[in-house]
């Protein structure tokens, strides 16, 4: 993108001002995940670096871990099996300490966790090997007083070799920082190594955000990294950081990896006695699956429940991280949108949410859906556990001389409200995680109903899958582009550059923001993302619907020049609850009535809010209010 700006982020392949949630959208038209994410590495061995030194070898496994810690520091352990064996149902408990530890990856072969208060403490960690070989050990370590650290990398973790990872530098102190260096000093070679970029919207220095891909192996592995931090004080703090990668067995001709997405070798089912448990884990997300499970196998929850109880949900949730699940289950429980989301839900076979899921989609291949977990965190200790690879699709339309911004606003505020730079640390209300995780739910389930709508769900077989249905019976999104068509070829052209990938021709890279303004408000669509495909808009029309009567919650969209020739962003044309145009409604209504046929759509929208034009002597952000 050609400059920073406060509150500017990046979403759905275009920028975005202070974009609501921005780890949604689907990809791939709602079927599946978007095919030009970056690959993955090759499967070939590159030399390495030194191998790792164990901090101890006992009961058949080897530790790696800090042999040297002190109070607030954020420290980490792992564990690979002395026999070089892969091992399964790896459990890290705490049986002794001054405090408890937060083990948000206790299920995995690396841990990662802070330490405030001095003293001894002890993990118990067991783990099978593939031959069934139970394995146990108890680990001691002693945490001393000292002054907070520095600096310090977030967080020790386990990935799967040829996976995306992620891992951060944190400061603790206020003296700014001068640079940041990072150097792999143990194991296999890092791959494809990328660095974040100065962010001035953040503050952030270069080189914050290390992300590279996990090497191939023969055997679980472990990789060290070393962050230097330097001050402009002259002074340096140092730590490391250990990621612990796995080998795993990948089908290149699986669903996942042939769209070059690699999934952790950690997913489980989040409720561990669900009547399902097997065939989540089974069908739904992982490196193997390369052919549809029927609904025999894994049927549709509204084939079981057509009123599932949030329990129900749970027993259809994949998870990386406990957490997750725990969220969810909040969300479900508190939110106003949860006896929606229940609804919606049956048109799924499943709901995965994964630390490198990016961006989230809907799947016709397995019937689930897939969320980014980036929407589900509330302490930063789960924040810690996140993927922080970049959207591929960031860098889409960068030579356009236009953007279209949008966001959602509550009561003159944008929705969510809070700010959390992550160097703070701060903890998320819980407002602003329903705000997150409703729209991204929202969008993924208008996907997962057009689909396979209420009216198709009696004429499923257990013989039947989900992509094999599809594609004999087709969404009924198809019936858009005919009865509800958006009109706009510049647009729909344009749409493919920003969220596609094609290049700009001549003339789209002529096109200023008056053009957009002509070509788009004379038209039927609530959104740019909607001249992307007929899915998309189906999709946006049923989201922006849902969260105006659900949440109160209006969506603005507005058109400007280029930052580069327009940096005060001021607004060429704006415009909110542009989902009540007379031009619109229709196309909203036939959305929202395929999706929830007992919503009385016609009283609802005569109670929504009505459209309000931004005023163009504003810039983008005064215009919240």
């Amino acid at each position: 993108m050609k400059i920073q700006h406060p509150k500017l982020t990046f979403c759905y392949g275009i920028m975005l001002l202070l974009l609501t949630g921005c780890g949604g959208g689907s990809s791939g038209g709602g079927v599946g995940p978007a095919p030009n994410n970056p690959a993955p590495p090759s499967p070939v061995p590159v030399p390495d670096s030194q191998p790792a030194a164990p901090l101890a070898t006992q009961d058949g496994l080897v530790i790696y871990g800090d042999a040297s810690i002190v109070t607030g520091q954020s420290i980490g352990f792992a564990i690979v099996a002395e026999s070089d064996q892969d091992l399964r149902n790896v459990q890290w408990t705490q049986t002794s300490g001054p405090e408890t530890l937060t083990l948000l990856a206790g299920h995995t072969q690396a841990v990662g966790f802070d330490v405030t208060v001095a003293g001894q403490y002890t993990l118990a960690i067991q783990a099978t090997t593939i031959s069934s070989q139970q394995l146990s050990t108890n680990l001691q370590f002693t945490v001393s007083q000292d002054p907070i650290p520095a600096s310090s990398v977030r967080l020790d973790h386990e990935a799967t070799e040829r996976g995306r990872v992620s891992l951060r530098t944190v400061s603790n102190i206020a003296t700014p920082i001068s640079e940041i260096t990072w150097t792999q000093i143990a194991g296999p070679t890092a791959q494809d190594i990328l660095f974040s970029e100065a962010s001035a919207a953040s503050g952030e220095p270069d080189n914050q955000v290390l992300v590279f891909n996990a090497p191939s192996v023969e055997n679980d592995s472990a990789i060290i990294f070393e962050a230097t931090i330097r001050y402009t004080d002259n002074t340096e703090s140092t730590d490391t950081a250990i990621v612990l990668v796995t080998n795993d067995t990948i089908n290149a001709d699986g669903y996942f990896p042939n769209n070059n997405l690699i999934v952790t070798s950690s997913m489980f089912s989040f409720n561990q006695n669900s009547p399902h448990a097997s065939a989540l884990e089974s069908c739904v997300y992982n490196n193997n699956i390369a052919q549809t499970c029927n609904f025999g196998r894994l049927p549709l929850i509204g084939q079981e429940s057509q009123s599932p109880t949030i329990q129900n949900i749970l027993d259809r949730t994949l998870v990386s991280h406990a957490w997750m699940g725990e969220r969810f289950e909040q969300y479900l429980t508190t939110s106003a949108a949860g006896p929606d989301m229940l609804l919606l839900l049956r048109a799924a076979t499943a709901v995965v949410i994964s630390y490198e899921v990016r961006p989230s989609f809907y799947w016709a291949a397995t019937g689930a859906i897939y969320l980014d977990a980036r929407n589900f965190w509330l302490t930063p200790e789960e924040r810690d556990t996140l993927n922080e690879q970049r959207d591929f699709r960031s860098d889409f339309g960068n030579d356009l001389a236009f953007i279209i911004p949008w966001r959602y606003v509550k009561n003159n505020e944008y929705y969510p409200s809070g700010s959390y730079p992550i160097q703070q640390r701060l903890n998320r209300t819980f407002t602003d995680l329903e705000a997150s995780i409703s729209w991204l739910m929202y969008h993924e389930l208008g996907h997962a109903n057009d689909f396979f709508p209420p009216s198709r769900w009696a004429s499923l077989s257990s013989s039947d899958d989900p992509l094999s249905f599809f594609q004999d019976n087709g969404a009924t999104s198809d019936i858009v582009p005919s009865e509800y068509p958006l009109n706009s070829n510049e647009l729909k052209a344009l749409a493919q550059v920003s969220f596609a990938g094609e290049t700009a021709s001549a003339t789209q890279r002529a096109y200023r923001a008056d053009d957009i303004e002509m070509f788009f408000k004379a038209d039927k669509s609530p959104s740019y993302y909607s001249y992307s495909t007929t899915r998309e808009d189906f999709a946006t029309l049923f989201e922006r619907f849902m969260m105006s009567y659900r949440l109160n919650a209006g969506a603005d969209v507005g058109i400007l020049e280029d930052p580069d020739t327009n940096p005060d962003l001021i607004v060429t044309w704006g415009q909110r609850h542009r989902i009540s145009e007379p031009l619109i409604e229709p196309r909203v209504k036939f959305a929202v009535e395929s999706i929830l046929p007992n919503l009385n759509v016609d009283l609802i929208q005569a109670s929504l809010p009505e459209p309000i034009l931004m005023d163009t002597n504003l810039d983008w952000f005064e215009n919240l209010n």
